[in-house]
């Protein structure tokens, strides 16, 4: 269960509303249990709930399992379902519940048969003639990758992929995890001596609204950056946190932004960063089980991906953290691990303690992908 209450008034300073606090405390700890709510309801100076305080309730939609470091928030009204019922009906526009304005839907902008290039929210084109961007509204590539790769190289432009590939699509938040990831996926291929041929496409999703990356606290600009710098292809999928769209649905409408940029894909992997949280993994393959997955990182030793970091001469710095021993601008390090394990956490931050941003752009891109031996 979860409750809002007025914590400047109840809580937040000394006064005669500290009584009021602790029994609204009580009230919602033994909610559950009959006999001591109903006498805590007899308590003249505990407020009832709503005056101050109040259980919240979420939309029968989002009461499905779920992780919630991947799944978009529904709340409000919602956009989504406006916008499906409109097409379904063929009609070329629907009012925001939010604002009231009259929004072009899919329908519509088909029948004008191109990209406008004004970033419209319901773009069919994978916004191809919008030159900003960080202004997309639908899944679309932020960054194409550079002309010079041959077309037989993993890391390739998306114009140089040759029909009948094997495309693998990284998620990819800008963290060590991700970058790591890279690095195990360079090492494989590597390794393989041309048996395992592939090309490499990141994928990030972030809030349309603030362009942040949900928990990281890094802006889409940083990962932009990271993937020119490495010359990976990226794609962006906006999340609108009101929409009501669930997130597979997004993730879903962004791999048909890959399979309409790559022709004739023969085989379309799916790879996580994950290290060894098994919920995470099991939602995943629960799922995304139609596609085949893989987890490069998964129950690594952390004494070899600290190893691969410093490997890498790239610096990595921590951009959120819960915790007052490890601050935000906090280079991540052997020591910062070390000392992470001795606090008593996961020494990788992979319970959500803290999370990072790699620099990629301060070693050469042959040493930041380790194919600088």
């Amino acid at each position: 269960r979860i409750y809002a209450a007025d914590g400047n008034l109840f809580f937040a300073r000394p006064g005669p509303a500290l009584r009021e606090g602790i029994a609204i405390l009580a009230r919602c700890a033994y909610d559950d249990e009959d006999v001591v709510r109903e006498a805590l309801d007899e308590l003249s100076f505990l407020p009832k709930e709503g005056n101050g305080w109040a259980q919240v309730h979420f939309p029968a939609k989002a009461k499905k399992q779920s992780i919630p470091d991947v799944e978009d928030l529904v709340t409000g009204d919602t956009f989504f379902e406006f916008h499906q019922e409109a097409c379904e009906a063929n009609e070329d526009f629907y009012v925001d519940p939010t604002t009231g304005y009259n929004v072009f839907t899919e329908v519509a902008h088909k029948k004008r048969g191109k990209c406008c290039g004004s970033g419209c929210r319901h773009c069919p084109y994978n916004h191809v003639n919008l030159k900003d961007k960080t202004m997309i509204q639908q899944p679309a590539f932020l960054y194409e990758g550079t002309d010079n790769a041959s077309g037989d190289a993993f890391i390739s432009s998306l114009s140089s992929i040759p029909p009948n590939s094997h495309i693998k699509v990284l998620f990819f938040s800008g963290g060590k995890d991700s970058y790591l990831t890279i690095r195990k996926l360079v090492q494989q291929k590597l390794q393989s001596n041309g048996t395992d041929n592939f090309h490499l496409v990141l994928l990030t999703t972030y809030d349309f609204e603030t362009k942040v990356i949900a928990h990281q606290d890094v802006n889409i600009d940083t990962v932009c950056r990271q993937a020119r710098h490495l010359e990976i292809p990226l794609l962006g999928i906006p999340l609108h946190r009101s929409s009501g769209e669930e997130y597979l649905s997004r993730i879903e409408k962004g791999l048909d932004a890959v399979r309409s940029a790559i022709p004739d894909i023969k085989q379309l992997t799916l790879v996580f960063g994950d290290l060894h949280l098994e919920h995470i993994r099991q939602w995943r393959e629960k799922e995304l089980s139609k596609y085949s997955l893989e987890y490069p990182l998964w129950k690594v030793p952390y004494t070899e991906l600290v190893d691969d970091l410093e490997a890498s001469g790239v610096n990595i710095v921590v951009s959120a953290s819960n915790q007052d021993g490890i601050g935000v601008g906090t280079t991540f390090s052997r020591t910062l691990w070390q000392d992470a394990t001795k606090m008593g956490i996961d020494g990788f931050g992979e319970e959500g303690e803290f999370h990072s941003v790699a620099e990629v752009w301060t070693a050469s891109k042959e040493q930041a992908l380790g194919l600088k031996l």
